[in-house]
């Protein structure tokens, strides 16, 4: 949280993560104590020229033993709140990936923020967790439940009707589960980058040709001067220095020379 100077110290709770896992004790540690609880931190409209706002870690707890979700929020504390956006980070990862993009989100007047660590990553708790059905489809449905059903009750603890979602990588796998099983109470989807898993775990272990000629060199070898000379003899036509579009063209050009094309690679069923 040093990167958003006004903090003087991160809100960060300690509720979690103080205790090192092994193999007599379960690896999930959870402290209900006040002094690991972690007070607000408030910024001032003289300190802080988006402000005032407030910064907030907390651990939420939901039902079952052990299962607690790691949130990180910023909010506006003069304003009402019109609009929430929730956070959800990619596989090992967690919230604190986004600390360069609180702020900014936070900016915008009657929005709060929220970014949570999925159940068993960051500092969520890491309730046990096993898949009982033999069926496939079955059996990854019941790993996304597992998820996105701890998402569903935080929203419920927080009396959120309706919010926007982002996910990252598998975030945004998990944000589109969620939004298949809970449509209701989402007024966006925002994916950035997000991950799948192919049915054919195969399908992508195909081996990739090797390019008959790379272009890679002369986006850092290729000589201005050199450019210039080839545009004025009328050397270069259409597509100019484009090495990417040249280096199709020339692709095209050999096909029509009878040379062989490489075999492209086969795509997946699910693409």
């Amino acid at each position: 949280m040093s990167f958003i100077p006004y903090l003087k110290q991160p809100p960060t709770h300690a509720q979690t993560g103080t205790t090192l896992p092994s193999d007599t004790t379960p690896t999930s540690s959870f402290s209900d104590k006040i002094t690991d609880r972690a007070s607000a931190v408030e910024t001032l409209s003289s300190s802080d020229a988006y402000g005032p706002r407030q910064w907030h870690s907390n651990l939420v707890q939901l039902s079952g033993k052990d299962r607690a979700l790691n949130e990180f929020s910023v909010e506006r504390t003069d304003e009402r709140v019109d609009q929430n956006l929730v956070i959800l980070h990619g596989y090992g990862a967690g919230l604190g990936f986004f600390y360069k993009n609180f702020e900014g989100l936070s900016r915008v007047n009657g929005w709060k923020v929220y970014a949570l660590d999925l159940l068993g990553m960051g500092r969520s708790t890491r309730p046990p967790f096993k898949v009982h059905s033999k069926d496939r489809q079955k059996s990854i449905t019941e790993a996304e439940d597992w998820f996105i059903d701890a998402l569903e009750e935080w929203r419920v603890k927080r009396k959120i009707d309706n919010f926007t979602l982002l996910g990252h990588s598998l975030g945004g796998y998990m944000a589109v589960a969620y939004a298949l099983k809970y449509p209701g109470h989402l007024d966006k989807l925002v994916l950035a980058s997000p991950v799948g898993i192919p049915e054919d775990p195969y399908a992508v272990n195909a081996e990739m040709p090797e390019p008959t000629s790379s272009t890679m060199a002369n986006e850092f070898t290729q000589d201005q001067q050199e450019d210039m000379k080839n545009h004025q003899s009328g050397s270069v036509k259409e597509g100019d220095n484009n090495n990417f579009l040249n280096a199709r063209s020339k692709g095209h050009q050999d096909n029509k020379n009878g040379d062989k094309m490489p075999p492209r690679k086969p795509l997946p069923k699910w693409l």
